[in-house]
């Protein structure tokens, strides 16, 4: 079974192209069976899935925005932003921006807009104490996801050791205790 990977997209390009690419996509939606499964666009712009091509997701709340596309993913194990890439290649001006997450694998990946910065969030937190609290935030610097996980853990906490030496320190009495810290990386 498959670890899913939770992603928001936005693709953007000439209007016609978004325009021409969404009316693609609602068309499938309606279609076909399991009609927004991603493989449905590849062979619908390339008659066959290319054999390195992996496709394994589905879009959902597709929405035609002022100057994009956007939509939730649902996918197995990563973001699969190269199928996006691959379907954005089959126009001129299309372009895939999104953020992805993945937590089992810890997989953190984005890839933001440089001028529109949909997605700014760098890094996020995921926290459960030694009283079974839960916690979890994303941040866009480092210094202010290390000022929350002081003020949940009452320590101090300056460099990523810091966190180490707390998860150590935690599961030595409570096993279930920890706090993570991902970061997105850029791809």
């Amino acid at each position: 079974m498959a670890n899913y990977c939770y992603s928001t997209y936005r693709i953007t390009g000439e209007a016609s192209e978004l325009d021409a690419l969404y009316e693609l996509l609602s068309r499938l939606e309606k279609e076909k069976e399991n009609g927004n499964w991603v493989g449905h666009i590849v062979e619908a712009l390339n008659e066959k899935i290319p054999e390195h091509l992996y496709v394994r997701g589905w879009w959902d709340e597709l929405e035609r925005e002022e100057d994009c596309i956007s939509f939730s993913l649902e996918s197995a194990w990563d973001p699969i932003y190269e199928a996006w890439d691959f379907i954005c290649s089959k126009y001129d001006s299309l372009s895939a921006y999104f953020i992805g997450e993945e937590s089992g694998c810890e997989v953190y990946l984005k890839r933001d807009h440089p001028d529109k910065g949909w997605f700014s969030d760098n890094y996020y937190v995921d926290i459960c104490t030694p009283k079974e609290e839960y916690f979890h935030e994303y941040f866009k610097n480092l210094d202010d996801a290390f000022r929350y996980i002081e003020k949940i853990t009452d320590t101090n906490i300056i460099t990523c050791e810091d966190i180490e030496g707390l998860n150590s320190a935690w599961s030595e009495e409570h096993p279930d205790a920890y706090i993570y810290l991902h970061e997105f990386k850029e791809v």
